[in-house]
């Protein structure tokens, strides 16, 4: 009896596994709204019924799925980071990670993200989370010699925050692909942040 229990609750946490996974692939494929519950239970081979039973709402499964996905690309990021890497090394590996997911995602997943509540919030919480650790993590580059003294790194996530809103707001994303935003952004932005040290990396790179 203890046994099946446990057999299933095994089976149970691995379908749940499955599909955040399956789910995170159809809405960053087509687009959350566009990604239908009927769709992603057929992509897994489930019925609908079993898909809400897990999960109430599609608002639910995204929440869940996002969250997953933040971790696995944190730990990654700390795993690299461990691994006898500088700041610069760790800066342009989130860079190419960025870029990977910006040519493999629907434009349709970031102007739909902001429609659910839950996870807008989520994402705010987040920000506000990881603030500090941004700042410790900008101040140790600068300990290193990699990053510049003079400039004040509380404001950086406030600036990148509110170029985000605003390239959401006038919809600068059919203009533009989200790729090169991104990639102007981002490494513009990192130029100006770093010293002659850490520009010879940034050069080295060949981004």
């Amino acid at each position: 009896m203890q046994k099946d229990l446990k057999e299933a609750t095994a089976y149970r946490q691995q379908l749940r596994k499955r599909i955040m996974e399956t789910a995170l692939k159809a809405f960053m494929q087509y687009g959350i709204r566009a990604a239908r519950m009927a769709g992603i239970a057929s992509m897994l081979g489930i019925s609908k019924r079993t898909l809400y039973e897990i999960y109430d709402d599609k608002e639910q499964l995204l929440y869940e799925s996002i969250k997953m996905y933040d971790h696995q690309r944190r730990q990654h990021l700390t795993d690299f980071a461990a691994a006898n890497h500088h700041v610069i090394d760790v800066i342009l590996e989130v860079y190419r990670m960025k870029v990977e997911e910006l040519r493999t995602v629907n434009p349709a997943f970031y102007t739909d993200i902001l429609k659910y509540p839950k996870l807008a919030q989520y994402i705010r919480d987040n920000n506000e989370r990881t603030r500090e650790d941004f700042v410790r993590f900008m101040q140790r580059g600068v300990e290193d010699g990699y990053l510049r003294k003079s400039v004040n790194y509380e404001l950086i996530p406030l600036m990148f925050d509110a170029i985000g809103h605003y390239v959401l707001d006038h919809e600068l994303i059919r203009q533009y692909s989200i790729e090169e935003l991104f990639s102007n952004l981002f490494l513009v932005a990192l130029r100006g942040l770093c010293t002659q040290k850490g520009l010879r990396i940034i050069d080295e790179a060949k981004l």
